[in-house]
């Protein structure tokens, strides 16, 4: 257990080094809402509540398919994954090491852009969180099965083309 947070903390040391990844993860998501939350720009009828479960949405496709692929896609290129499988680590390890640290990293996304449209005059009132928190861990498992899909399968630049091109 002890391996596994200890690769879960080096994939998220990663994370925050990355400018790239810090900028898909938490830039583009705070400033969709944000931009939108202030600009008369969205149909009539979509208030605060609906943008931010449609950005909470993009956050989820940011980290879940975009991020965790690409990185995936390049450690698979320069055979980093078959070398920390030879580990004691092993696979399963690592692979809920990083299911692990995309799970740390939605959590924050959450929690941040919930504050943020706390501050823009958001109001909880009737959020049902159950739901919300099944819908968010069922679009998890469904852009990483994407993201790990085509970066199991194409090589790093291509799969870095294609996880940008499908974001």
């Amino acid at each position: 257990m002890k391996l596994t947070f200890v690769q879960m903390r080096m994939e998220l040391s990663t994370l925050l080094r990355n400018y790239e990844q810090l900028l898909l993860v938490l830039v583009i998501p705070l400033g969709v809402l944000v931009f939108f939350g202030n600009v008369d720009v969205l149909p009539q009828g979509v208030d605060l509540a609906q943008l931010l479960a449609s950005v909470v949405a993009l956050a989820v496709m940011s980290t879940a398919m975009v991020s965790l692929g690409i990185s995936t896609g390049f450690e698979r290129s320069y055979h980093v994954l078959k070398r920390l499988g030879a580990t004691p680590l092993g696979r399963d390890r690592l692979v809920v090491a990083k299911a692990g640290s995309v799970a740390v990293v939605e959590a924050a996304q959450c929690v941040l852009l919930v504050v943020v449209a706390l501050f823009m005059g958001w109001s909880v009132g009737d959020v049902s969180w159950l739901p919300l928190i099944a819908a968010v861990a069922l679009g998890t498992f469904a852009f990483a099965g994407v993201g790990l899909l085509l970066a199991g399968r194409l090589r790093a630049e291509v799969n870095l083309a294609a996880q940008n091109g499908l974001y």
